[in-house]
């Protein structure tokens, strides 16, 4: 492999000079001279050490030898560096929150780690150049699912990499309706991007969140059904098989006579159920072995607080072992001149729950938005987004520049 030798090079006519290099000991002599050897090491160790930098680090060294450009954008390099981040050390992949502003066409993302280790500072929302009003649909594998229409008539999708700002092509024509959706990844097939229906699918009963939840591990995407004996029901749409099934779920305890806005979500890498119980509290279950209804766990009940009570919380993720990450939302007319309704705004807050203590804290972004704002977590990667039709192409791969 090509030696990251650029940096060290001087002009010959030029007297030895001393250069000082800020790089850790062990890798290289904190000073070199023009007239030591400079240092190589065996591609396999190269290799290793960028596999355990996280991927934006690993994505701005593209820059310091076309080999290390090779390697870092090869597929095999990004799948070993996601499965090691994802299984060994999170802290390779972020996690980050998508973020995008229906009112202000506003996309872009925020470290969700800032967010919350510094709660009472205001986290700074980094936004991309993109100015479409793209609706998140999901994350997998570092890569985002974006929808959006055009002259608000047909409806495309385009897949998004935060991390490295490949932004594919419009590709896939959903038309002018789309009433349930989800984004996941067949990990046992591995099959290059095509277009397929999958038949007989009774979506017409899908209740609360039109978003399927992608569970890792499982290549499923599960939303909530409504049957007409059974109650609600997960219902789970397998990605490998392109088969559906269905699930129950958890039993509600003796007194939760009503309960609201129930909603499927992802916490640690398992199916998630969380419900408002009569306005008074959210019961959150935990699913610990996918598919298998007795293996559901009660991970917390969390109050309702008057400044939440008309709230909807959708759980977004666990930091460490006792920090819930949500989003609040809830629905309100926009009223204009005259008293006319114009439509229905979100309004959405950022949530953080502890598990331990039962304390809240309310962060804020900056800038603070009022209503429209939708958040999804997601893990950075290398990986590049497929685009069908196109295999080995990035010439339609457009730049999402910050």
């Amino acid at each position: 492999m090509e030696q990251p030798h650029d940096y060290y090079e001087r002009e010959r006519e030029r007297k030895p000079s001393r250069v000082t290099i800020s790089a850790p000991k062990w890798l290289l002599s904190s000073t070199v001279t023009q007239s030591q050897p400079l240092l190589f090491f065996p591609d396999e160790l190269i290799r290793e050490i960028l596999l355990r930098l996280p991927a934006r680090s690993v994505f701005r060294l593209r820059r310091v030898c076309s080999s290390w450009k090779t390697l870092i954008f090869s597929s095999q390099f990004a799948k070993d560096h996601l499965q090691r981040s994802t299984t060994g050390d999170p802290s390779l992949s972020g996690p980050r929150v998508a973020y995008y502003h229906s009112c202000h066409y506003g996309f872009g993302d925020f470290s969700l780690r800032s967010l919350v280790e510094n709660p009472s500072k205001p986290t700074e929302v980094v936004l991309f150049e993109e100015r479409r009003n793209y609706k998140v649909i999901g994350s997998c594998n570092g890569l985002l699912c974006l929808l959006f229409d055009v002259d608000g008539i047909n409806t495309f999708v385009r897949l998004c990499n935060p991390c490295t700002g490949l932004l594919t092509p419009p590709s896939v024509e959903c038309g002018d309706f789309l009433s349930v959706c989800g984004f996941g990844y067949d990990h046992v097939n591995d099959s290059n991007p095509s277009n397929r229906a999958i038949q007989e699918i009774p979506f017409n009963s899908i209740m609360g969140d039109d978003k399927g939840v992608f569970v890792p591990g499982t290549a499923t995407l599960n939303w909530i059904r409504r049957h007409a004996i059974l109650g609600c029901l997960v219902f789970s749409l397998d990605l490998v098989k392109e088969t559906f099934s269905e699930f129950s779920l958890p039993l509600s305890d003796p007194d939760d006579k009503i309960f609201f806005v129930p909603r499927l979500c992802e916490l640690r890498n398992c199916l998630a159920y969380c419900y408002n119980h009569e306005k008074t509290h959210w019961f959150m279950w935990i699913m610990k072995e996918y598919g298998v209804p007795k293996s559901w766990t009660k991970l917390a009940i969390i109050p309702s607080l008057p400044r939440l009570t008309d709230y909807h919380l959708r759980p977004l993720y666990t930091w460490g072992n006792n920090i819930l990450v949500a989003v609040a939302s809830t629905s309100r007319k926009v009223i204009r001149g005259n008293n006319i309704h114009v439509g229905v705004a979100s309004t959405s807050r950022i949530v953080l729950y502890n598990l331990d203590n039962g304390s809240f804290e309310f962060p804020v972004l900056k800038p603070t938005p009022s209503i429209g704002l939708s958040v999804f977590i997601y893990h950075e990667s290398l990986v590049s987004p497929p685009y069908p039709g196109l295999p080995n192409s990035s010439s339609q791969i457009q730049l999402i520049k910050r």
